[in-house]
């Protein structure tokens, strides 16, 4: 029988690297087309297509991991255990997100964009008033933490159904999902798109570019996907025809972003770019999955304080990011300077703030959805 519970630390080690890539896309979005908190005076094209390029497919993947670790999570945790950690896990990192992090970001919003004209302190009494992105300042999604917003929403409304997957799982174990899987999960990704009007809170891509219903999609498809094993298999044996798909697919994709080539909702053409959209994100997903799986799946020490510092370093990084992007686009520097200079010296500060606030603080570490200190990472 093939094992179910063994750690895959390919998943891991993609955790790792694609934090990293979010880390990147988020300082390059002072210098994209699309609005932000804070946009230098030049914009680039260059940026504008690399942030297009990582935003149909970085956050799905993300999803997707997630619902593998519930996989693995609920295999050795009763519902009720898996509840109380996700509040831990997410809830308190998010409400501190909400209410200790995200004021001075939506305060420079307003200040940049020339809706506010006070101080900080003029600022905070205003932070209470309306919903942010509804018109208000309140960030009750935790502007950057809007993931674990939804993670934590979507463990509860999908935990009766993962619980089913989880008693029936067994009797599949030894199946074998042949590659039109693939094509089920990319017309189930694009039904949401076709279906749902693109302006509202549940339709609308404001979440990373996605829908809210699409990332459910995404979640509950990782977790299905890691509940067979065989169907793993097949992102090993066909990496390089996941990665042919996703090269040609996203060219197309490209011409069309390019070319500024737009089609109406509720169309032919509409329906065929939402799924060429799918098709490129789950291309692009299993290409990570099978070359990992491949290279990846190992560990090692720097695997293991990478991977305890993910979610600090996630929560922690657009509000550093903000912080120190408002002073340096406001220098006289190429987009290119800059953009260097906000990467490094962020990283710097997210990372020195890691390792010597956080890590091996008791209080820090339940505040970032961290565990007991582990010996491993305890002062000697």
């Amino acid at each position: 029988m093939i094992q179910q519970t063994q750690r895959q630390y390919y998943l891991d080690w993609i955790r790792v690297i694609t934090i990293l890539l979010v880390f990147l896309f988020h300082c390059a979005r002072f210098f994209d087309y699309d609005d932000w908190h804070i946009k230098n005076s030049v914009l680039s094209a260059t940026t504008n297509t690399a942030t297009f390029f990582l935003a149909e497919w970085i956050m799905p993947i993300f999803f997707f991991i997630s619902g593998a670790g519930t996989w693995y999570a609920l295999q050795s945790k009763t519902a009720a255990k898996f509840i109380t950690d996700r509040v831990k896990r997410i809830l308190v990192p998010l409400v501190f997100g909400i209410f200790i992090l995200s004021p001075h970001q939506v305060y420079l919003e307003r200040l940049t964009h020339h809706q506010f004209g006070g101080s900080f302190i003029d600022f905070l009494p205003h932070y209470f008033s309306g919903w942010y992105g509804l018109g208000g300042n309140f960030a009750w999604m935790g502007l950057h933490l809007w993931y674990l917003l939804l993670l934590f929403v979507f463990s509860l409304l999908a935990l009766p159904l993962f619980l089913l997957i989880k008693k029936y799982s067994l009797k599949y174990i030894n199946a074998n999902p042949s590659l039109f899987y693939l094509v089920g999960l990319i017309i189930l990704l694009a039904l949401p798109g076709c279906l749902l009007p693109v302006d509202g809170l549940v339709g609308g891509r404001m979440w990373g570019g996605w829908s809210m219903v699409e990332h459910l999609v995404l979640f509950i498809s990782g977790f299905y996907a890691f509940s067979m094993p065989r169907i793993r298999a097949l992102w090993l044996t066909y990496r390089y025809g996941y990665l042919t798909a996703a090269l040609i697919l996203t060219s197309i994709n490209m011409y069309l972003f390019l070319h500024h080539i737009m089609f109406e909702f509720g169309s032919a053409y509409y329906l065929l770019k939402i799924l060429l959209r799918a098709a490129v994100c789950y291309s692009w997903m299993f290409t990570i999955l099978g070359f990992s799986q491949y290279r990846l799946n190992f560990t090692n020490n720097k695997l293991k304080y990478c991977n305890e510092a993910v979610l600090p370093f996630y929560i922690l990084h657009q509000p550093v990011i903000i912080l120190i992007g408002y002073f340096i686009v406001q220098w006289n520097l190429p987009v290119g300077v800059k953009y260097v200079l906000i990467g490094l010296s962020s990283f710097s500060v997210v990372i020195l703030c890691y390792h010597f606030l956080i890590k091996n603080n008791s209080f820090l570490r339940f505040i970032f959805g961290l565990g007991k200190v582990r010996p491993s990472t305890e002062k000697k």
